[in-house]
């Protein structure tokens, strides 16, 4: 049975706040984030926190590495903020490559959910409604707010929680509750209570998030339904996620305020049921189910669901190598839907890894002719025009890309293209963005520290990467 794991940062706060106070002054490496009886956490400080967070998730934590996943994402992830409190939306979103139920929000405008939320939602709304849930943690600042309320903090124990939460939405939830409930386990119901605040806020500003992007606010409460259902059945799950207080008096709770709310029209979301498919169709362990899953749904018909079955069929023929399946059953997609460009990344994608960069390029070209600036078909582009050594295309491509997103995987094809043209210092570099965007601080430096060697002749690259190595040497040193 699937374990429910929903994480949200409220209740990590909850166990956070009650920490003991003995020893954090002695430890000068960590960043003054200032007295809390003072003053609240700045929005940079936050940003700090988060950011430095994330790269230490990169690091522990399998994330899901599909371009054309991401992209659906962070479109809805900021559709959704758009009409949220966030004045000015700087979100970094993760997709963790996790079967299991997760979402879950950090201070600085990190968003991230597991690759399952789309296996256990029967809609887009639904997701839409979780992720506007998570986007309201943020946008009311409730990380902050706690700070506020408590007159210390404990650092060491701010980064064993953090670290316990990373190890948990990696999937291993036993071992990462171990780490908190050595010392904390009775914290927890003696703030449980604002954490349920908390969680009742974010319910309420995230189904008004719901309603002014034009999504159906009964999302909500249906998901949570459904979660309370998958806690009936989970087999032993952990304490830590037990005590999440999605209750009975929540759903209703919600269920009540979605009904004083506007409903919109039902609309078609054949996206979501195409990206669902995607994703479904990398989880099975085995192949051969796979390909008799989506065999036994798919018709060769026209409906969104028929052509979800197809798009999930196509990908795991290529999953399982049999390329003329996957060519094939996308060939037929396509031609039914000329305008779902999915299908003919797709294509691209079974040429790629037929060998036929030529063709691969030649797809993705079409693609972004009609569809400019494409996020997934732009990574596959470069990706391919580097098999073919066609560096100085690929690498103002990857350079137009990280002029919009910092995606570790950029930098890791930068680097590639670097190699390639035998420049050492930005090879180097990009290695060293690459690394320290994983989390792997201390190989990032050392990365940096030879592209600086490497640039002595190049007054402008050295300045630029001594510059960017100090900042990175600054960073690193942050322990929260």
């Amino acid at each position: 049975m699937t374990h429910l794991r929903v994480f949200c940062l409220p209740l990590l706060l909850a166990l956070l706040w009650c920490a003991p106070l003995a020893g954090w002054a002695n430890t000068p490496q960590l960043p003054n984030l200032g007295d809390p009886s003072d003053t609240l956490l700045t929005p940079e400080q936050e940003y700090r926190l988060g950011r430095g967070w994330l790269r230490s998730l990169r690091g522990q934590v399998p994330l899901l590495e599909d371009p054309l996943v991401q992209d659906y994402v962070e479109h809805l992830v900021y559709r959704l903020a758009s009409y949220s409190d966030l004045t000015e939306p700087d979100l970094a979103v993760v997709v963790v490559n996790n079967r299991d139920i997760n979402a879950f929000a950090v201070p600085g405008g990190v968003i991230g959910l597991n690759a399952g939320l789309f296996l256990h939602a029967d809609s887009e709304d639904e997701v839409a409604a979780v992720i506007a849930h998570e986007i309201a943690h943020v946008s009311q600042r409730h990380f902050t707010r706690r700070y506020a309320d408590s007159q210390r903090m404990n650092y060491t124990m701010l980064a064993a929680l953090l670290a316990s939460m990373a190890v948990a939405i990696a999937g291993d939830a036993q071992a990462g509750m171990a780490g908190i409930a050595t010392s904390q386990a009775a914290a927890i119901h003696s703030q449980l209570a604002y954490s349920r605040h908390h969680e009742r806020e974010a319910d309420r500003v995230g189904m008004q998030t719901l309603v002014n992007a034009g999504l159906d606010p009964h999302a909500m409460p249906r998901f949570f339904e459904r979660l309370l259902r998958t806690r009936q059945y989970a087999s032993n799950p952990p304490e830590f996620i037990l005590s999440h207080p999605v209750t009975e008096d929540r759903v209703a709770d919600s269920r009540s305020r979605a009904q004083a709310l506007p409903r919109p029209r039902m609309r078609a979301a054949p996206e979501f049921q195409l990206i669902r498919a995607r994703i479904q169709a990398g989880f099975f362990s085995d192949t051969q189910q796979a390909l008799t899953h989506f065999r036994g749904q798919y018709e060769g018909g026209t409906s969104a669901t028929q052509q979800a079955a197809g798009f999930g069929l196509a990908m795991s023929a290529l999953r399982a190598r049999d390329y003329a399946l996957a060519e094939r059953t996308l060939k037929q997609l396509a031609e039914q839907s000329p305008d779902q460009f999915w299908f003919r990344i797709a294509l691209a994608e079974v040429a790629q890894h037929k060998g036929e960069s030529q063709r691969a390029v030649e797809l993705l070209r079409e693609v972004l002719r009609v569809i400019p600036g494409n996020y997934a078909a732009s990574v596959l582009l470069a990706d391919n025009l580097i098999a073919l050594n066609e560096t100085t295309e690929a690498r103002q491509l990857l350079d137009r890309l990280l002029l919009r997103r910092q995606d570790p995987q950029l930098y890791r094809l930068l680097a590639e293209v670097w190699g390639k043209e035998g420049d050492r210092a930005r090879t180097h570099q990009a290695r060293g963005e690459y690394l320290f965007a994983m989390g792997q601080e201390q190989r990032a430096v050392e990365q940096m520290r030879f592209a600086l060697a490497q640039s002595d002749d190049r007054f402008a690259l050295h300045t630029q990467i001594r510059a960017r190595l100090r900042t990175m040497e600054q960073l690193a040193d942050e322990r929260f």
